[in-house]
């Protein structure tokens, strides 16, 4: 896969958050790698979708090589999942993902990292974009109210399994 090139006037960002959770860490990476928890919970006209590109080589689902897109208003997040073991998934995003415009948000990378400590799981979710600078401030803005809800269902979702 080819990484995506960051674009002339956009710099790097990243948005890293917490999510605590009381579970094992067997159960927050079935949460986690179970694409119904990503499909599922959608609320319309939002939509997530996974493709295997070659089902008899590759299972459709949370595995190397396997296209995801992310799609609704103002969103269209597609990306190649290049990386999924025990503790971390990466997932890269295409040449054309953007957020409200091509012109100002370009994610560029999806990774959800754990650490397991007694009977606790940290997940720690990174999410790179390329944001115009003159757009950051909304860009961090979105990213605190959006990853707030993620944070308080995916806590709620995992404690309850």
């Amino acid at each position: 896969m080819l990484k995506q090139p960051k674009p002339p006037g956009f710099k790097d960002h990243s948005y890293t958050f917490d999510v605590i959770v009381t579970a094992s860490e067997d159960t927050v990476w079935s949460w986690l790698n179970n694409t119904r928890t990503f499909t599922d919970t959608q609320v319309w006209p939002y939509r997530v979708e996974f493709y295997s590109p070659d089902a008899a080589v590759i299972p459709n689902g949370f595995h190397e090589g396997v296209l995801t897109n992310h799609t609704g208003p103002f969103i269209n997040f597609a990306g190649e999942l290049t990386s999924v073991q025990p503790h971390y998934r990466d997932l890269q995003y295409l040449y054309g993902s953007y957020a409200i415009t091509f012109r100002w948000f370009r994610p560029n990378r999806l990774e959800f990292f754990t650490k397991a400590d007694g009977d606790q799981v940290t997940i720690t979710c990174t999410l790179s974009t390329y944001v115009k600078p003159s757009m950051e401030w909304m860009w961090n803005t979105g990213m605190k109210y959006f990853w707030r809800s993620f944070k308080k269902w995916s806590k709620k979702s995992i404690e309850n399994i």
